[in-house]
């Protein structure tokens, strides 16, 4: 696992900081819940910036705020769980966004969580779930971009993706 620093970019005005986020508001995101587990320990945490990196070999990568509180926790153990969460999951959000009032370990509620071969939480209920080994992390700004090795993956045949539109969650709907 390599950590590289990419120089940031310059810091742009309030206004236009602004104007981004509020283009971005406009893009939907799947939304996951990134987990980790190292020993006893284990944390997550809601993620809308992740995606396929590569099919060979499969790769995937996530993009994790250095100031979240399991962001420590999912670089040093050096694997993750990625579970794409489903629109019936709204409690999962506010288990791993803070809004429940649980933190750490607390967020994984017994039932709704088994782990994958290398020991990662995995949602039971997700859309789609990948393990993955961390290849690589690159920090970036306020972020770090994991690019993780995926191995164990699940699915449901039934169930549809939770988006994040608009400031609001809605679903997938097949055309």
């Amino acid at each position: 696992m390599s950590d590289q620093t990419l120089a940031a970019p310059p810091t742009p005005d309030a206004a236009h900081r602004a104007a981004f986020l509020e283009q971005m508001r406009r893009v939907p995101g799947a939304v996951a819940v990134i987990a980790a587990r190292d020993g006893d320990e284990r944390g997550g945490l809601v993620a809308t910036a992740w995606s396929s990196l590569c099919a060979d070999p499969p790769m995937l990568l996530a993009c994790v705020n250095q100031s979240a509180s399991a962001h420590d926790l999912i670089v040093k153990a050096g694997h993750f769980g990625l579970s794409l969460l489903s629109i019936d999951d709204p409690d999962i959000v506010g288990h791993f966004s803070g809004k429940s009032g649980l933190s750490g370990g607390d967020r994984f509620v017994e039932g709704l969580w088994s782990d994958g071969p290398l020991g990662q939480p995995l949602a039971r209920n997700a859309v789609v779930a990948f393990e993955c080994e961390i290849a690589e992390t690159h920090r970036h700004g306020t972020h770090t971009i994991l690019i993780g090795r995926v191995g164990d993956m699940r699915h449901r045949e039934d169930g549809n993706a939770m988006l994040y539109l608009d400031g609001k969650f809605t679903e997938t709907r097949p055309a």
